[in-house]
């Protein structure tokens, strides 16, 4: 995080005192999963904010001082990551439950660290609770902050503190990122791809399957170029049976593909493509997403039957998205990797490439050479003019003297001629007929 300048706030503390919803707070946006179960956030999870004209990132942790539970160690791990490489940490404690032991512990801690650490009390919702605030200067990290996170009580001076502390030669960002969302079913090696890219753990990684609760947001440069990636949980087949946090993660996961430019749809190349892949593969269709299926796990497949089996299953599951890259992968090898994010420059431009309206219509005389337009009744489609409508993705709107004349079919085979001509590799295209001189559009 460190090479993009922007500086790191990260905040930790004990399960359950509110790192989730302040981190909403001070990014302004529903970012993670708030829920009153110990142990929600596991992940180190980054979203950008801004305060005063300054720009920075926001690093929300598991809670630290676990005994025991599953993962425990990791998650604590992952916290202390975002404390290293922060350049503000807010120290986050409970105003309710008063200084604990846990407590004690971490801010010994963080004074190792010698960073920046703001000393923030939560829950103070009402003037009783400031004086009992003060008992927090026994961890001896300076004038407590007081806030209320769920109610937005001190969130301003806080932020004004923040950026006090921030160290005043960073540079600001304003070059564009490219967002990137990873998505697929459970297990299939989300997380393990998101530390590849990022050249270092960012999210946990376990075979047990729901891992990753929520969308892990983190930043990976390349030759001078940013992404924004969301590793997101896995998706499930069936809502019915879901706990609030499985409903709530599968919430942000679909959030994640709407907010992406670019998603990257892992298969598990073991157990070869499912149905339930090929669901997902048309969720980011009907969202107009870019998209590349990422095949993981190629090391597990052990002889050339086999990858003719798994790319003979992939050519059946994605016949109707022939547009798509498949990129071979091993999250755990390295294998393939390095092929990513230029892949992801790629349809990225595909997914924003416009034909100039003149170039369309000469592709429209072509067109009609090739294949005669449909009749409905006595009347033949008549074809006047194209134009590209819009990017991400791609929308081309044909005027002609009929839409209703147009079947799905005809569509179809126009889409395909476009493509064949143009591209479009690895994006959605729209193509939408409409009479001219009316508002009717077919």
């Amino acid at each position: 995080m460190k090479a993009n300048k922007v500086p790191v706030v990260a905040i930790l503390g004990r399960p359950n005192v509110g790192k989730s919803t302040l981190m909403n707070r001070l990014s302004a946006r529903m970012a993670a999963i708030v829920d009153s179960m110990p142990g929600v956030t596991r992940d180190r999870k980054y979203v950008p904010a801004r305060w005063r004209d300054r720009e920075f990132v926001v690093a929300d942790t598991g809670g630290v001082g676990i005994e025991e539970g599953f993962l425990s160690g990791e998650v604590e791990r992952q916290a202390f990551f975002a404390a290293e490489e922060a350049d503000v940490i807010i120290m986050l404690v409970d105003v309710k439950t008063g200084v604990t032991d846990d407590d004690e512990w971490l801010a010994r801690r963080l004074k190792r660290l010698k960073r920046e650490v703001l000393l923030v009390v939560n829950k103070v919702d009402s003037p009783a609770l400031e004086n009992e605030a003060s008992a927090f200067y026994a961890l001896a990290l300076g004038d407590p902050i007081t806030i209320s996170a769920q109610h937005g009580l001190g969130i301003g001076d806080l932020l004004d503190r923040i950026v006090e502390k921030m160290p005043q030669s960073a540079a600001v960002v304003s070059e564009p990122e490219i967002a990137v969302a990873i998505v697929g079913r459970p297990n299939v090696g989300k997380s393990s791809v998101l530390n590849r890219m990022a050249g270092e753990q960012r999210a946990l990684v376990h075979e047990e399957p729901h891992t990753t609760r929520d969308t892990i947001d983190t930043i990976v440069e390349r030759e001078g170029r940013r992404y924004r990636i969301l590793d997101t949980a896995g998706i499930r087949k069936k809502r019915t049976g879901m706990t609030d946090i499985e409903y709530y993660s599968s919430v942000r996961t679909f959030r994640a593909i709407e907010d992406a430019d670019v998603v990257l749809l892992v298969v598990d190349a073991s157990e070869g493509p499912t149905e339930h892949d090929q669901r997902i593969a048309s969720k980011i269709e009907a969202r107009g997403r870019a998209c590349i299926i990422l095949i993981n796990k190629w090391d597990l497949v052990e002889d050339k039957v086999k990858a003719k089996e798994v790319m003979e299953g992939l050519g059946y599951k994605f016949r109707y998205a022939t547009h798509l890259p498949l990129l071979r992968v091993s999250a755990l090898t390295g294998r393939g990797m390095d092929k990513i994010l230029p892949l992801v420059d790629t349809v990225n431009e595909e997914w924003n490439r416009r034909i100039p309206t003149p170039v369309l219509n000469d592709f429209l005389s072509n067109i009609k050479g090739k294949l005669a337009p449909p009749r409905k009744g006595g009347r033949q489609l008549k074809m006047y003019y194209a134009t590209q409508a819009g990017t991400a993705p791609p929308t081309v709107v044909i005027f002609v003297n009929d839409a209703g004349i147009v079947k799905p079919d005809y569509r179809k085979y126009i889409a395909r001629q476009l493509r064949e001509e143009y591209g479009f590799w690895g994006s959605p295209l729209r193509v939408h007929f409409r009479t001219a001189g009316k508002e009717r559009s077919g």
